[in-house]
């Protein structure tokens, strides 16, 4: 949810009853700054955004020096507001941050207790709304300081709270804070002592997403001290307070897919075979325009590189690799691996259960694919029939049990077709003690929400399905998680036919 923004949809906050007139007319009248004030307000309401910027640009522009503060804050907000609802960015910041700067010059000014708190609540709320402009073009520090003030402003802003916390936990990684902020934020809708601003108007699935977020801070680091806040000195597990947390979140909300996988997987549920569709779909949408900086810079993530790397050995070396008609990128992300695979594809189609990271995909790599699908792998492998070369690099982690994946990539394959992916393996002292205790352990689900895989199982269910591997490498250091590094599996495998050859 938090790449979008928390909180009720920008409108305009001050609405006066003057005639309206026409911008063309108006001047005839020399109506004041309030009027304009008024027409602007009305015409953002009813959706004519660019005639309410220009209500708006003319009342700013006949401010006198002793004009109502009130008037000078609401003029510049809904200006902002309005140049927001047509994409005009910077501008609608430069109006935000205008309102900002008016209310600190002359707030002290201000003797009217009613007229001070209006002017305050106003300028809370031009904050906020600056905080998700900036929040929208990545100025994450920035947008950090502006619902920081729009908090100092007014504490019982829950929605600048929320956003707060998603910018520290989801961009700079500032789990602590961001802990601190999602806690604050749901203090606020469940406290009976406190009312809130703006209170939603189903606080259920805020709360159920409030308490997955706490959950996700929690469980971030194995290494982590927890303590609750009534009795600080009182160390306690915080995978248990995670745990906590995630059933909360399903409780508020019982379709909360996310929460669901990561409540199996701080409770090492044995039962869950692989994540939901939902909760892929769901982590891709709010990773969609992050998620190629945070996990190659980062993440030191190559896993797509090295992919490609053993494909080409497979076939003893690049210059040997042939060319294949019909290619899916199973998992495609942002084009990463459909980049290092372009070469060896005369038609090559992306697909992903996330239609906002194929979007970002078209966007970072324009005419990359002949062809997206926004969409589940098993059912475009069967659809697309006959494939001739199946490549996905850290899609497949989120199946645990791999058979009905197999089953579907068998079908859907050419005789001779060719399957190329990575899976994640556990930590060499997980398995090491795996081998002694569980040695024919299949899938593990990891405090990441990822699965990890064993290489002879893999082997196995690829022969069950009549595919035989071809070619394997381990791909230890792919990426990190937590300063770790996360150890892998490259696995080439081909499609038996009685017409086939071997590689």
């Amino acid at each position: 949810m938090m790449s979008g923004m928390w909180g009720s949809p920008r409108r305009a906050l001050i609405f006066l009853t003057f005639m309206v007139l026409p911008p063309r007319f108006a001047i005839a009248y020399q109506i004041s700054p309030e009027d304009y004030l008024s027409q602007g307000d009305q015409s953002l309401s009813t959706g004519a955004y660019d005639e309410a910027i220009e209500y708006y640009k003319t009342g700013i522009q006949q401010l006198l020096d002793d004009e109502s503060l009130l008037t000078i804050l609401s003029l510049e907000t809904n200006m902002a507001t309005a140049l927001s609802s047509v994409g005009k960015s910077e501008e609608a910041i430069s109006h935000y941050q205008r309102a900002i700067k008016v209310y600190s010059e002359e707030i002290d000014d201000i003797v009217d207790k009613e007229m001070a708190q209006y002017a305050k609540d106003i300028t809370s709320q031009s904050a906020f709304f600056l905080g998700m402009e900036l929040q929208d073009i990545n100025e994450a520090e920035k947008a950090v300081e502006a619902y920081g003030y729009a908090v100092v402003l007014d504490p019982t802003h829950w929605s600048a709270l929320a956003n707060l916390g998603s910018v520290l936990h989801d961009t700079l990684r500032n789990h602590d804070e961001a802990l601190a902020a999602y806690n604050k934020a749901y203090e606020i809708l469940t406290s009976e002592d406190i009312e809130p601003s703006d209170p939603p108007a189903e606080p259920r699935f805020i709360l159920s997403q409030l308490q997955y977020r706490i959950g996700l801070c929690l469980n971030h680091d194995p290494n982590r001290k927890c303590a609750m806040a009534d009795d600080p000195d009182k160390e306690v597990s915080c995978q248990e307070m995670a745990t906590h947390a995630f059933s909360l979140a399903v409780k508020f909300d019982p379709e909360n897919e996310s929460a669901k996988h990561m409540l199996a997987t701080v409770t090492a549920d044995a039962t869950m075979k692989r994540a939901s569709n939902q909760y892929v779909k769901n982590l891709f949408d709010d990773y969609a325009q992050n998620f190629e900086h945070s996990l190659v810079e980062e993440l030191g993530y190559n896993g797509y590189e090295r992919l490609r790397r053993g494909f080409d050995r497979a076939f003893g070396g690049a210059e040997n690799t042939p060319k294949f008609n019909l290619v899916i990128d199973a998992g495609c992300g942002t084009g990463l691996v459909g980049e290092q695979f372009r070469n060896v594809s005369s038609h090559l189609v992306g697909v992903d259960l996330s239609q906002a990271i194929i979007d970002e995909a078209n966007k970072l790599r324009p005419n990359l694919y002949d062809e997206t699908i926004a969409g589940d792998v098993a059912d475009v492998f069967r659809t697309k029939k006959p494939v001739d070369l199946i490549v996905a690099a850290d899609s497949y982690i989120y199946f645990g049990d791999l058979v009905p994946l197999f089953e579907s990539m068998q079908e859907g394959l050419a005789d001779g077709g060719i399957v190329a992916f990575t899976l994640e393996n556990v930590d060499a002292e997980s398995e090491s003690s795996l081998a002694e205790s569980k040695p024919d352990w299949r899938w593990q689900l990891t405090p990441s929400g990822r699965f990890a895989h064993r290489k002879a199982y893999v082997e196995q269910v690829g022969k069950d399905n009549g595919l035989q591997l071809v070619h394997y490498e381990p791909l230890d250091g792919f990426r990190h998680e937590m300063g770790k590094a996360v150890r892998g599996h490259v696995f080439v495998m081909e499609k038996i036919s009685s017409k086939s050859d071997e590689l």
